[in-house]
């Protein structure tokens, strides 16, 4: 596995740069604060989980590193880049904040794939349409990448044909067609049957081998003690404790990890 960070949730000694890092990040809807002051570095190569009760921040911390939602207070950088605001700290033009999204691909509950289009169709719409690859190379790219989550044999079935897993498994692919520098999965296995969870977290195996970094909002503990390079508990918008997953399933040192792991395991 990877070198992974100490139970501070900062690397003791590294020397890369973070491919994401948060900085006292806030965010509130309304008059309720849901990000309360997160501080979180992840490395090149690393998978985290992200764990945590309902409601305590995690979706929107990912949506945040995805652009999606704007944050309230704190710096937040990917790949060096400040998300939201310009070098010069003034907020960006929807047009700059959508070409900053492409260093983030982000896989939701739901695959909010295109009916109307095929397999292919819809992993080829990226290229198209943001990063205006001609529609030969986008094509085969789109075929390529079916082929690597297991779906190239189905590139030509619209979403309705799939199954909930073969969807999500196209739902990466697409994600992946933008050449992001980390994947964000916000519990991507919660809208499938049991039996299709296992299809989908074997591409998150295979992703981790070719060395992509990941956030996976889950609670799969089998594929987070396989795979997860660390574990984030976050609890009422905090990031309160961070260890590998032997460390934290076995000895988890907060109280509050501690009634969770309770209710979960």
């Amino acid at each position: 596995m990877n070198t992974t960070a100490q139970d501070s949730g900062k690397p003791g000694v590294r020397h890369e740069q973070p491919i994401v890092s948060a900085q006292n990040v806030t965010k509130s809807f309304g008059q309720h604060q849901v990000l309360q002051g997160v501080d979180f570095e992840v490395f090149p190569g690393e998978v985290v989980l992200v764990l945590g009760p309902s409601g305590s921040g995690k979706s929107t911390f990912l949506r945040t590193i995805n652009a999606l939602e704007p944050i309230d207070g704190g710096v937040l950088t990917v790949c060096g880049e400040r998300i939201g605001f310009s070098a010069q700290n003034k907020p960006l033009s929807q047009k700059a904040l959508a070409a900053q999204r492409q260093l983030t691909g982000m896989v939701f509950q739901q695959f909010h794939l295109f009916p109307h289009m095929t397999a292919a169709e819809n992993v080829c719409s990226g290229p198209l349409h943001v990063t205006r690859t001609g529609p030969q190379q986008a094509r085969e790219l789109a075929l390529k990448l079916l082929e690597q989550v297991g779906m190239l044999d189905h590139a030509d079935k619209y979403p309705g044909q799939l199954s909930g897993g073969q969807q999500q498994r196209v739902a990466i692919a697409r994600a992946l067609a933008m050449k992001p520098k980390v994947m964000l999965f916000d519990e991507p296995t919660s809208a499938l049957d049991p039996e299709m969870v296992k299809e989908v977290l074997d591409v998150l195996m295979d992703l981790r081998q070719t060395g992509m970094t990941m956030m996976v909002v889950s609670h799969e503990m089998g594929f987070a003690k396989a795979a997860a390079d660390r574990v984030a508990f976050i609890d009422e918008g905090r990031i309160v404790e961070t260890a590998t997953p032997t460390e934290f399933f076995n000895n988890p040192k907060t109280e509050r990890a501690q009634a969770f792991l309770g209710k979960l395991l």
